[in-house]
């Protein structure tokens, strides 16, 4: 099973998509079904996500006052939008730093993997 695409994009699927999450609610109030356009159009067919990741990720945010929330009303229909709180902020600037520190690293065992240079081969 390891040695197919899917299961790798399953793994990644969930962390690249709440950081990507956590990016969209940073922009400003966005409703359920936006933010599922944008990571998947972020993604470029790559990690879709699930509308079930996105809404059971925006619950859990929620739950952990990660997220503020309205009421909107849009061609006639109520939707709720949502942004980041400062203590989701927080966490969007937190899972940065972490992914900043891992770029390099996922760059060089990529170049590995597919036989080209890597960064650290680039620098001997």
């Amino acid at each position: 099973m390891m040695e197919t695409e899917a299961y790798w994009e399953n793994l990644v699927k969930r962390s690249l998509c709440r950081f990507l999450l956590l990016g969209e609610l940073d922009k400003g109030p966005v409703h359920g079904y936006g933010i599922n356009l944008a990571i998947r159009a972020a993604c470029q067919g790559c990690c879709e996500p699930t509308e079930a990741m996105v809404y059971s990720t925006m619950k859990e945010l929620l739950d952990g006052s990660y997220v503020e929330c309205r009421e909107e009303e849009h061609q006639g229909r109520r939707r709720r939008v949502c942004w980041l709180s400062p203590k989701g902020e927080e966490a969007f600037r937190a899972a940065a730093r972490v992914w900043e520190k891992m770029m390099p690293t996922i760059n060089d065992s990529v170049a590995q993997a597919l036989g080209q240079p890597t960064a650290v081969a680039s620098q001997n």
